[in-house]
């Protein structure tokens, strides 16, 4: 397992079809072993349900150093799912039980885990201090190449956070460190995007270049062509960006590289002129980015562990306190004062914890915003070339975002869409109001949206003045006294909080 887990992982399957498994306890270290393999040999981490047996069998089971791996490999498996909730929940639970037993490995792999999720949520300061952590427990572990790793992520977060010459100095340490091949070539890779991200052009192609010479894992391949082609796109060579881009798109990547990648072809499309194709990459550009709103509406690791933390405590105390209950009377004096103490210190824990679940639920509560959010992103991804549009462009351009985003062209949709979003405002209003016609719904939901008078115009197919006259048409077939009046009822009935 430890210097040839490929070999291991070909040994476990040729076990699992055998069918020489007897006991659950063979089972469930079966399982532990071929998730440990497959992590090691860089393979996907599936069948689940094997982890699964494990994880319930150790629960109940004194070996707690086994029960932490299966926390750990569970925890990854809803990490590479973007679930971050479930996946920390889990690390917290194992890197309880790793402190205890001082396992150093588990230890560096947990904490890099959870700096990853920390800097998918953009908390670079709590993320730097997860991989500091992870960095010193490789080192105790021994493991250089870990520990080197980690150092690149050390650097990769003082450059989101554009701080260039601390990243740079971090690239440099872990590159002194390790003379693996694997490892040179992530580290050359991540030197030439923070050269892009200075705007040192030159430089930043040299070493993705030279990156590209060098064997990869996971979605390092795509990174190396997606920044290639976005610093192509800058320097106006079109079709080199085109054609790196799409390079980027046949390896391996993340959501979040595909996204890109489908900005920069829906951007190098419309210079070509070529709209139709331009419209089928923003669709896909607008998926990936309903993937990277369902990360940022996840709960920050920081919150989970503070939750964690004070569900600790008070295992703890209802622990304590049962066993108060089996002694001898004369301690009840005694017990009733530890009672009133340990109140008293868990008040503050106690805040922490409405505070916390109060954060999670105006985070939640951010979501109904995310079609404006959406709407916004689509325009950004061609704000480059919509400067250089002529106006009929920028219509065209307009008009193909709301149609992308809120699917005004189809009317089936739209309602499905509206509906969901508003509390099922059109149905409402069409049972309600039969009179009402689908221009003046439509206007109804865009309205909700806070869609400016210009973009509401074009869309409705109508000039921006005579967009206060289909208001006051709609407000008398409502019956009401004023166009005041129709505001307030729209938002009464979307319940839009």
């Amino acid at each position: 397992m430890e210097t040839n887990p490929d070999s291991a992982l070909r040994i476990l399957e040729r076990i699992r079809t055998s069918n020489v498994m007897i006991s659950s306890s063979d089972r469930a270290l079966y399982g532990l072993l071929y998730f440990q393999a497959l992590d090691r040999s860089n393979k996907p981490l599936q069948p689940d349900s094997l982890i699964t047996y494990s994880l319930n069998y150790y629960q109940n089971s004194s070996d707690k150093k086994y029960l932490a791996y299966c926390y750990f490999y569970k925890g990854r498996i809803y990490k590479n799912a973007q679930r971050y909730d479930d996946a920390t929940e889990l690390y917290l639970k194992a890197l309880d039980l790793s402190l205890n037993r001082k396992d150093y490995t588990l230890l560096g792999k947990i904490y890099a885990d959870m700096g990853d999720i920390c800097s998918m949520q953009m908390d670079y300061k709590e993320a730097l201090r997860k991989y500091e952590l992870s960095v010193e427990s490789f080192q105790r572990a021994g493991k250089t190449v870990d520990a080197s790793y980690r150092i690149l992520e050390i650097g990769r977060t003082y450059r989101f956070e554009k701080n260039y010459k601390s990243a740079h100095k971090y690239y440099l340490q872990a590159l002194s460190q390790t003379k693996d091949s694997l490892f040179h070539g992530v580290a050359l890779q991540e030197i030439g995007i923070n050269y892009y991200w200075a705007k040192q052009y030159d430089s930043a192609q040299y070493y993705l270049r030279k990156s590209i010479k060098f064997p990869y894992k996971d979605n390092n391949y795509s990174v190396r062509f997606f920044t290639l082609a976005d610093l192509f796109f800058d320097i106006e060579r079109y079709d080199s960006a085109n054609y790196y881009a799409s390079t980027a798109l046949k390896y391996p990547a993340n959501f979040a590289t595909q996204r890109e990648c489908y900005r920069l072809l829906a951007n190098t499309e419309y210079l070509k002129g070529n709209f139709k194709q331009m419209a089928v990459f923003m669709t896909r550009f607008q998926a990936c980015s309903d993937s990277v709103r369902k990360v940022e509406s996840q709960t920050k690791i920081t919150v989970l562990e503070d939750l964690h933390q004070t569900s600790e405590n008070a295992n703890k105390t209802k622990k304590y306190l049962i066993a108060l209950g089996w002694l001898l009377p004369f301690i009840i004096a005694i017990s009733l004062y530890v009672l009133y103490r340990l109140r008293k210190r868990n008040k503050g824990k106690e805040k922490e914890l409405e505070e916390a679940e109060i954060q999670i639920i105006e985070k939640q509560n951010l979501l109904v915003d995310s079609l404006i959010q959406k709407i916004e992103e689509t325009r950004s991804l061609q704000a480059n070339v919509y400067k250089k549009a002529s106006i009929a462009q920028r219509e065209q351009m307009d008009k193909e975002i709301y149609n992308v985003c809120l699917h005004v062209n189809d009317w089936d949709a739209f309602k499905r869409l509206m509906n969901k979003t508003f509390n099922n405002i059109v149905s409402i209003l069409e049972k309600e109001f039969p009179e009402i016609t689908r221009k003046e719904l439509t206007w109804c939901c865009l309205f909700l949206l806070d869609i400016r008078t210009q973009d509401m115009a074009l869309i409705l197919d109508t000039q921006p003045a005579s967009l206060y006259k289909m208001k006051s048409r709609l407000t008398q077939k409502l019956s009401l006294k004023s166009t005041k009046e129709l505001d307030q009822l729209l938002k009464e009935k979307s319940d839009r909080k």
